[in-house]
């Protein structure tokens, strides 16, 4: 038997998921600012057009909060239904220390 809560064993499933899908997006933003880096290396853009690009990086960065919350946001709906009840093993959990 797992020694390990259940409600434990679905954060730890779904943050592992959001963490894999986080990573390809950013992999996959990446390759989109170095090739639109490149693109404007090219052409011989203006500052004013490369400073868009830092515009990417602030998408990088949401990008990965976002995975991370759905993330979780499914593994709450995971617990949901399979009826664990966060509340009362916090309740359960203050009793059992005092």
């Amino acid at each position: 038997m797992n020694a390990e809560p259940e409600h434990f064993r679905f954060i730890r499933l779904h943050k592992a998921w959001a963490d894999r899908f986080a990573l390809l997006w950013m992999f996959s933003i990446v390759l989109l600012f170095g090739g639109v880096y490149a693109f404007l290396e090219e052409v011989h853009a203006d500052a004013a057009a490369r400073s868009e690009l830092l515009v990417f990086l602030a998408v990088l960065v949401l990008s990965a909060l976002t995975w991370q919350a759905v993330g979780l946001g499914i593994a709450r709906i995971h617990m949901v239904i399979a009826g664990i009840d966060l509340e009362k093993l916090a309740k359960e959990a203050r009793r059992t220390r005092k």
